[in-house]
Order: C-alpha cells, then structure tokens, then sequence
C-alpha cells in the first residue's frame, strides 16, 4: 500500500515537472523602440523579432505582452512562468532572474536638444543640470551612480516634452532608442547626443526569466538566442528597423 502511495507520487511529480516545462511562458516587455515596441497592434521590434525566431528553434511556447516597464519587470520577478526583456543585466538584479542573452546593446547616452548650447566634457559637468529618466529604468539607475540627480517620470516618452519644453536639460536614453523615440514622436532632429557613459556590457540587454523557469528551457532559449546571432538572422532582424 504504501509502496503504491510512493509510485502515485512520483508520477504527480512528473507530471507536473513535465506540465510545467511544456506550459507556455509570457514574455513580457515595455515600450523602448526600436527593440520592443507596437506594430499594427502586435509586440515587435528587434529584440522581440530574435526572440520569436528562438522561442520557434528551442520549441518553446510564448505570450508576449506590452506593459509599463515596472509592471513587466515586477511580474517577471514575481510569477514563476515570466520573463522580461530588454533587461540590463545588473548587479543589483543579477540572482532575481535567469539570463537569456545578450539580445542587443543601446549604448548609455545623455541628450539634449538640438539647439541646446550646452557642452559635457565628462560626468561631473552634467551634474548641474536636470536630467530626465524613468522609473525602473537601469540606465537611470547608472547614471544616479555617477552622482548625476535624475527626475523620474513614469513612461520614458514624457521625457520628450519636458525636453522640448526646457523642464529637464538632458534625457538619459539609448544611443539608438534615443532618437528612434524621438523621431516617432514628432521629434526628428530635435535631440541631439552629448555624452555616452559607461561600459559597453553596461548597455547589454538581456531576456531575464523568474527563477521557476526550468534551467533546460533557459539553456534551450539561450542555445537558440545564440544561433540566430551565429547564422546572420539577428542582423537581417536589425537592418529592418532602420
């Protein structure tokens, strides 16, 4: 009896493991174009494009969703079958998450307007003025660590019209995503670049899964982010964006 209790057990358990590793993930993402952004109603862009093509070769199922960035992260963080992307791989967020990746890298950059006057030679000489970011944002978080005072907003894209209006004096955004956002919003050539800070595995951007996600799925999606870098497809995915 007590021998077929034990059996029936460890049939539930692998049931469940097994129910667990075939389950579909949610992946889910903010608006930070061009690598996750909306398309015709659709989650797109590049770094959602790479994914796609490595949920389809590691033959893992996937819902993507498009939220506020501390929504998306929070979830990921909490839920034992989310992941989220494009996250910076931190210090401070290295054992909350396991790591797919890197799928892109946006090189830390500080903007101004285009007609701004205004001139960095380093760190120290931004610390003087108001700098925009936003809230759960990593590179906010890095900038903050080299003294620079940050005025958080909820969405990186209010930042552009607090630029535009002179409320902030620099935006802390992503050399590509940067103007990509701002051209999008009616803002071509309205920003320019001014100081780009950091390493560049400081701007790497990763898939960061709760750590429930099985360790063979995570090997599966990272084996598969890898060849589609390998065979070519990633930079084919990178040249359609811009």
């Amino acid at each position: 009896m007590n021998r077929r209790i034990l059996l029936q057990g460890i049939a539930v358990t692998a049931l469940f493991a097994a129910g667990l590793e075939a389950q579909a993930l949610t992946f889910t993402t903010e608006d930070y174009p061009p690598f996750n952004m909306a398309v015709d109603k659709k989650v797109a862009g590049i770094s959602t494009d790479i994914l796609q093509d490595a949920i389809k070769r590691a033959g893992v199922s996937a819902e993507f969703k498009l939220l506020p960035w501390e929504r998306a992260l929070d979830m990921a963080k909490t839920q034992a079958d989310v992941c989220v992307y494009s996250a910076v791989r931190t210090p401070e967020r290295e054992k909350l998450f396991k790591w797919v990746g890197p799928l892109v890298a946006d090189e830390i950059t500080l903007f101004a307007k285009a007609d701004s006057a205004i001139k960095l030679g380093g760190v120290n000489d931004a610390k003087k003025y108001k700098v925009g970011g936003y809230n759960g944002d990593a590179y906010g978080d890095f900038v903050e660590k080299q003294g620079i005072k940050l005025e958080r907003v909820t969405t990186d894209v209010q930042n552009l019209p607090k630029l535009a209006a002179g409320r902030i004096d620099l935006w802390v955004a992503g050399a590509q995503s940067g103007p990509y956002k701002a051209s999008r919003e009616g803002m071509k050539g309205a920003i320019k670049p001014l100081l780009a800070l950091g390493d560049p595995k400081d701007s790497q951007m990763y898939l960061a899964c709760n750590p429930g996600v099985p360790d063979d799925v995570v090997k599966k999606l990272n084996d598969a982010v890898q060849a589609v870098k390998k065979d070519g497809s990633a930079d084919k995915i990178g040249a359609k964006y811009k």
